[in-house]
């Protein structure tokens, strides 16, 4: 069975255990929500470890430091949790609070991101 199926009869399967408790038992729908992301995670950090050994296959063939290479994979982290996180804000009817750790979420990205820039100029620089 494919990955994607595997993580889409999760979604579905927890969309239709929380259904019924919606009504009711409000609370229970949050922690099945929550207990059917983490388990997405967990597949998903299979696909994000190939996606590391191939950046760092690529990274050891190109002329740049690994430090860019751990700031990407920084940013996908940052990327990943914020999304993660302020989902399930928004689903406990915290939507400020998503939105603020996406807000966070953008400018930790941008920070992260000024050291490759930097270099992106001095290889400009440096074509020029």
């Amino acid at each position: 069975m494919s990955m994607m199926l595997k993580i889409g009869l999760v979604a579905v399967a927890a969309v239709f255990i929380a259904l019924p408790l919606r009504k009711d038992k409000g609370e229970f729908t949050l922690l099945i929500g929550l207990v059917a992301s983490i388990l997405i995670f967990l597949y998903a950090l299979d696909k994000l470890q190939m996606i590391a050994d191939f950046l760092s296959g690529l990274m050891d063939r190109l002329p740049i430091e690994n430090s860019y290479l751990a700031a990407l994979f920084k940013m996908l982290g940052i990327i990943y949790i914020a999304d993660f996180t302020s989902n399930i804000c928004r689903e406990a009817g915290f939507g400020s609070i998503g939105n603020q750790i996406e807000i966070f979420a953008k400018l930790s990205i941008v920070a992260l991101s000024i050291p490759v820039l930097v270099y992106l100029v001095d290889v400009v620089e440096g074509f020029l």
